[in-house]
């Protein structure tokens, strides 16, 4: 089992890769056959080609997407941070879960949002 240091670490690669718009390093800190809902609801991305194009693809609405992490709950091997999501002018509130693996890894993500929510950066 990852450490909490570890988990914590992988959460804090994932939003540093957003925040600076790194597709290599948001790449890096996934296991193999890692996975992605984002939202729940929407169809799965996995593995190194579903990660890349679920990349591709949100950037391609917004070319900048800058994360704060607001609140990290780690437990065990996983961890639940609510997050703001800054992008073309607006703010949605999230909530991602994510499961680590033993390497320190990101095995899975899932995010909780509602478009519904959104609304324009202060």
């Amino acid at each position: 089992m990852p450490t909490p240091e570890q988990v914590r670490a992988a959460v804090d690669a994932y939003v540093s890769a957003y925040s600076t718009s790194d597709r290599e390093a948001f790449l890096s800190v996934w296991s193999p056959e890692a996975w992605i809902i984002d939202p729940v609801g929407s169809p799965v991305s996995q593995g190194p080609d579903g990660r890349a194009a679920f990349w591709d693809s949100v950037h391609a609405l917004s070319p900048e997407i800058r994360l704060i992490a607001r609140d990290v709950v780690v437990c065990a091997d996983e961890a639940a941070v609510t997050l703001e999501i800054h992008a073309a002018g607006s703010v949605i509130d999230a909530i991602d879960i994510f499961s680590v693996d033993d390497s320190g890894r990101i095995s899975s993500m899932k995010a909780y949002w509602d478009m519904a929510r959104m609304r324009q950066a202060d």
